[in-house]
């Protein structure tokens, strides 16, 4: 699911109409700005039921834009794709069996040498959760059980004098 999601993701930001000329779900050099990657940090898990958890993801977007003109001019080339992608992904599951991406917040990530080749970057983090469980079994679940009562001692007749059975369900 983790893949699916990040492939989703990318393929929204391609057909968004946002002007990226690169993505891809890793980071890279020889990049054609502006430039979105996508890669998923964080995972953890929170037990919902004997069988199923849930698995809550740190889902990032780094945004990459380049202007050798001026600061201001790459961060107002920045800011539209910034607000763009949270715009498009806030509350999208993506028609994905999971619950829709929160935007978390956004920081500035540019290094020194991003900087001295006039590119500005910013990590965005949105928050998504699926339901994970075991694949299924090919052996038999156990389904129920029988419970027998000898309410005398079994060598004097040997015969139960009572019987239950107790039919389990699945979660």
């Amino acid at each position: 699911m983790i893949a699916a999601i990040e492939l989703k993701i990318l393929a929204f930001l391609n057909s968004a109409g946002l002007g990226i000329r690169n993505s891809d779900i890793k980071k890279g050099k020889s990049i054609e700005y502006p430039a979105v990657f996508v890669f998923t940090e964080t995972g953890k898990f929170r037990k919902l039921t004997q069988r199923k958890y849930k698995c809550e993801l740190g889902v990032f977007v780094l945004i990459a834009f380049r202007n050798v003109k001026s600061e201001k001019k790459r961060r107002h080339g920045l800011y539209p794709i910034l607000e763009g992608v949270i715009q498009g992904l806030m509350l999208n599951n993506l028609e994905l069996d999971i619950d829709p991406l929160i935007p978390q917040g956004f920081r500035n990530i540019t290094d020194k040498d991003m900087q001295k080749s006039d590119v500005l970057a910013y990590q965005l983090e949105f928050s998504t959760a699926f339901t994970m469980k075991p694949p299924e079994e090919k052996t038999t679940d156990l389904l129920a059980i029988g419970l027998e009562y000898y309410l005398q001692d079994p060598v004097d007749d040997s015969e139960m004098d009572a019987r239950d059975e107790i039919t389990l369900q699945e979660e």
